[in-house]
């Protein structure tokens, strides 16, 4: 198979755009195909009635362990969109105490940069904070083989197992988990948590460093997207939607859209689970393909909820870009949104923007706005009473927004090559162990595209992993890299 095929990638969020893009780098023509009308998939910006401009549906948070979309940003030449912590600070915030802990990376070694800041925290008591260094331990020590046989175990089962008190679960890992894996630590996977653990906050000093976006998503990173890979010489096709895969022989040839055929040498899949497992049945597709999409089916989502609040002034004490509220399973962090934005990108808003992250909104995806609106103004006037008046408030719910990493999930994840029928599958539900971020996303588009140049022979991909660098875009940044901006 030639390299001058064409291949076809469906999908144009994040997943899509990082495979079409590095495909194309390397001389491969890429046609795209997205069903809506822009680029970036669910990280999106959307227009709301009587807002005089686009906002993100919900908080858009980014660490320095996300280096493969670090390397995206680069490569699209948009660097300066995103800020980035110079050191890993935590806030905590008590709400009925309206008292803020920070949690600062020290110059020790992981895991031991963060343990001076833990013992002076006071949303932790002394018991807690001894249990935790247990759990680190027990963490940092569990091979890679023994966390995958964790997968049918509840995180919160090993973290009982491994004698954490119920205040260190409520405000320190439930949090953590919910935040960065849209579920419970009741449901989520032990082997998916140790993992987001070992690799967010043990395995470098600066890996959980956050980071935030200076605008809108869509301005942000799908603009730049489309003109990269414009660039790039990838064929885009929006508004096109793929109705089914062609196959002929047993092999996929083609995708079949509401606009007609598009011949293919090989079709890369960077749809949702739902549309995914669509394409991957029919009664001509093989049982291995059926095999993927049931697997998928099982595999299913989670829901996410943006809260957006205006107020008369900004609500979080100077020098405090973000608080994780303890003992809060709505309100669970705040952002000040308007102080992330770059001056000249707070036009069109009706006060000073603070954002809500809900995740794993499952148990409130029905809930009123205005019984969302009640809880947010609790939370605010017990731990800022002298807070500005709230004067606007928007809730944006999000179905499906990210893969379920319950217990046993591990095993329904796919590898790329596993439907068969010359197809890859590259969504960010494949089995790269990443939860469904902006980063795994990332790296699933990747996987698939290494998966693609492996198969045709190029030896600079043989037995490329995720963890290594993309080889033909710009390093991702480390601490007092120039090149980005610092977030204060």
């Amino acid at each position: 198979m030639s390299l001058q095929s064409r291949v076809v990638v469906l999908g144009g969020g994040i997943a899509g755009c990082a495979s079409a893009l590095a495909l194309a780098g390397r001389g491969v023509n890429v046609t795209l195909l997205e069903a809506s009308n822009r680029l970036g998939g669910r990280f999106n910006s959307i227009k709301i009635s009587g807002l005089n401009r686009q906002i993100d549906s919900t908080q858009n948070v980014i660490f320095r362990t996300y280096s493969r979309f670090l390397q995206l940003l680069a490569t699209c030449e948009v660097r300066d969109v995103v800020k980035l912590q110079d050191s890993t600070m935590l806030p905590f915030l008590e709400v009925g105490e309206g008292r803020i802990s920070t949690i600062h990376s020290g110059k020790l070694p992981p895991p031991n940069h963060l343990t001076t800041a833990f013992l002076n925290a006071s949303f932790l008591g002394l018991v807690d904070k001894m249990a935790m260094q247990k759990a680190v331990k027990a963490i940092q020590s569990t091979t890679e083989e023994q966390r995958r046989e964790l997968d049918d175990l509840t995180f919160l089962q090993w973290l009982e197992d491994n004698g954490q008190s119920k205040r260190a679960i409520a405000r320190f890992w439930n949090p953590i988990i919910r935040l960065a894996l849209n579920i419970n630590s009741a449901q989520a996977s032990a082997a998916s948590a140790i993992f987001l653990f070992n690799k967010a906050f043990f395995s470098q000093v600066d890996t959980f460093d956050v980071g935030c976006f200076t605008t809108d998503f869509t301005q942000a990173v799908s603009s730049a997207l489309r003109r990269t890979l414009a660039a790039a010489g990838v064929e885009v096709h929006l508004s096109t939607s793929a109705t089914s895969l062609f196959r002929e022989s047993g092999k996929v040839t083609g995708v079949n859209t509401i606009d007609g055929f598009h011949a293919a040498s090989t079709v890369i899949i960077c749809t949702p689970i739902t549309a995914t497992a669509r394409l991957l049945t029919g009664s001509t597709a093989s049982l291995a393909s059926h095999d993927v999409a049931e697997r998928l089916a099982k595999l299913g989502n989670t829901s996410q909820i943006g809260i957006h609040a205006f107020h008369e002034g900004p609500v979080l004490p100077d020098g405090t870009p973000f608080v994780i509220c303890c003992d809060e399973p709505l309100i669970q962090m705040l952002f000040d949104r308007s102080g992330e934005l770059d001056d000249g990108e707070r036009g069109g808003l009706p006060g000073h923007w603070i954002s809500s992250p809900v995740s794993y909104a499952d148990p409130y995806i029905d809930w009123a706005d205005e019984l969302i609106r009640n809880e947010y103004k609790r939370v605010i006037e017990t731990a800022f009473p002298q807070s500005p008046a709230l004067i606007d408030f928007r809730v944006v719910r999000i179905n499906r927004a990210t893969t379920a990493l319950m217990a046993g999930s591990q095993r329904l994840r796919p590898n790329p090559l596993d439907a068969g029928e010359g197809v890859i599958l590259g969504g960010d539900w494949i089995n790269i162990d990443w939860p469904s971020t902006l980063e795994a996303s990332t790296r699933s588009g990747l996987t698939a595209a290494a998966t693609y140049l492996e198969l045709n022979g190029v030896r600079d991909f043989t037995g490329w992993h995720h963890d290594d660098s993309w080889l033909d875009w710009p390093n991702s940044p480390n601490r007092g890299d120039k090149d980005w901006r610092v977030w204060k």
